[in-house]
């Protein structure tokens, strides 16, 4: 009986002891299933990103780490709070003989540079980078209902402001508590995910899809098509999902980089990617890769199409929040001038959250600001102070498509 037993045991402990060899085998080959499968999906993904992204169409020129850094320099001191009310804006341009310059754009030419010390000139170079100064009106938030006269009423009807049975980007959408007000959907996207998702969402801009008197998303904010602020009926198409709250009367120690939003399109609306008069998107330019002159256009629910280059790079600038009367200050965007052959403005009132294509159809920026109007300009005889290099009059203002991305966690369709 004693010799059973100790049998008995031996099989328990064996048994036992193959269990757990067995579990542990298992377990480690899930792990390392697992593993492989997340490295082979994120380098899928990296792949399908690089992909998507422009090549760059030439090298970039080594010297632009230098001019961006002296750009904050100037930005950190010229745009804080205090220092100037006619400087409102520093980027990077290029001189007509190709070179990198520095731009100060200034909102007037008859007071005082700065305000604290009184000083009426700027120096011709910074740290043997040349200074220009660049008169534009100060750009705003384009939320808002306005009257346009670039397109038939019938165009306008028909293609932007009215009710679409077939959901695409450039046409009226925003917030339903944005009572009286209009905004442009941009265009459609996905979340990044481990695992592939279906959920189609609409693109924007905070502003238009979010009321920014709020800092969290609730029930009540849905997103009508068209806007609340037209006079045709509008109808809830989706609901915010999440968005980038800019912070309003900041400072440039607390810059803001994007302004965009992103809503959950409902299930049961047709929808179609791509823009009117430009067509489907297909891939995207990293912010890097932006270059002054390149060719720009968008589709926007009050100017339509309309065509521009880009002006001004890595642009630091102060924006004003009309529907509170706020200003916020933005980082890196960048700056794009009207096409006059084709149209008289790049954007309006109505246009912010347009996507910004390439002419190849990459995306490279969404619209968020702008202005309108014209400044005067004074240009003084000291000649050693910087010299007006023009005037730049109803442009926009772009966050990089490639920082939207990164910010929200989502991808183009």
């Amino acid at each position: 009986m004693y010799l059973l037993f100790l049998l008995s045991e031996a099989i328990k402990r064996e048994t036992y002891q193959t269990v757990v060899f067995f579990s542990t085998t298992m377990t480690w080959i899930t792990a390392v299933l697992v593993t492989l499968w997340i490295i082979w999906f994120l380098f899928q993904r990296f792949r399908r990103n690089q992909v998507k992204r422009r090549i760059p169409k030439q090298s970039k020129d080594s010297n632009l780490k230098k001019i961006v850094r002296l750009k904050n320099e100037l930005s950190a001191v010229w745009l804080r709070k205090g220092s100037s009310q006619k400087i409102h804006g520093i980027g990077i341009g290029k001189l007509p003989n190709g070179e990198f310059c520095l731009q100060v754009f200034i909102n007037d030419s008859n007071s005082q540079m700065f305000d604290n010390p009184a000083s009426n000139s700027i120096p011709d170079n910074y740290k043997n980078i040349p200074l220009v100064l660049v008169a534009m009106p100060q750009a705003s938030f384009l939320s808002a209902e306005t009257v346009s006269t670039g397109f038939t009423a019938e165009e306008y009807r028909k293609l932007i402001r009215e009710k679409q049975d077939v959901i695409m980007g450039g046409i009226s959408g925003a917030n339903t508590n944005l009572n009286g007000e209009c905004g442009t959907i941009g265009y459609f996207c996905r979340k990044k995910s481990l695992l592939p998702r279906k959920e189609i969402y609409l693109l924007s801009n905070s502003h238009v899809f979010a009321d920014l008197r709020k800092v969290v998303v609730d029930e009540h904010d849905l997103i009508m098509q068209p806007s609340p602020g037209e006079s045709s009926n509008s109808r809830p198409i989706g609901e915010l999902t999440n968005f980038a709250h800019p912070k309003l009367e900041n400072d440039t120690n607390e810059a803001n980089f994007v302004d965009a939003a992103i809503a959950k399109l409902w299930k049961q609306e047709v929808h179609k990617p791509l823009l009117p008069m430009i067509g489907t998107v297909k891939g995207f330019v990293q912010k890097a890769d932006v270059e002054v002159g390149e060719s720009s256009r968008k589709f926007g629910r009050t100017t339509g199409f309309t065509q521009g280059e880009v002006f001004s790079i890595y642009l630091d600038i102060w924006v004003k929040y009309d529907r509170t009367g706020q200003t916020s200050f933005f980082k890196n965007q960048f700056l794009i001038e009207p096409d006059r052959n084709n149209a008289e403005k790049f954007v309006e009132k109505g246009d912010s959250g347009s996507l910004v294509v390439d002419g190849e159809n990459n995306a490279s920026g969404l619209i968020f600001a702008g202005a309108n109007g014209k400044v005067e300009i004074k240009q003084t005889p000291d000649e050693n102070e910087a010299k007006i290099l023009k005037t730049v009059n109803n442009y926009g203002v772009a966050n990089p498509i490639s920082e939207v991305m990164k910010k929200l966690n989502i991808e183009l369709l």
